[in-house]
């Protein structure tokens, strides 16, 4: 039986290849930013990744509520070389998945959405 560490880490690997190209790199991370397993490219350094879709998540979950919309299911940043979507994986992680420039937003939505809720039941 594979560790939650090596399951987690297929999950993102599936992801990305069902993704093509479009995915550069994913993390899952817990509610405090602590990384559970990465597929980031080496130039990234996936620790801040972490940290800092911990903090995006606190962030537009503390303005969901003030603006009294609900909890909220996904956070996406659009950058003019790239997107970086972060959404909840189960209660007690996060998936932070960085996009190329042109990525079908659709179809990566869709995929990081089945992948998130995998990590939050292996978890």
């Amino acid at each position: 039986m594979a560790s939650r560490q090596e399951q987690i880490q297929s999950i993102l690997e599936r992801l990305s290849s069902s993704a093509g190209s479009d995915v550069t790199g994913a993390v899952a991370v817990s509610m405090d930013g602590i990384v559970l397993a990465s597929r980031m490219s080496s130039d990234v350094n996936a620790d801040r990744v972490g940290a800092v879709a911990a903090t995006m998540v606190g962030v537009t979950r503390r303005v969901s509520g003030e603006l009294k919309i609900g909890m909220t299911e996904e956070a996406i940043i659009k950058a003019d070389q790239g997107l970086f979507m972060v959404l909840p994986a189960g209660d007690q992680s996060l998936l932070a998945v960085n996009l190329r420039q042109g990525a079908n937003l659709g179809l990566v939505r869709i995929e990081a959405r089945e992948a998130a809720n995998d990590i939050g039941q292996a978890l």
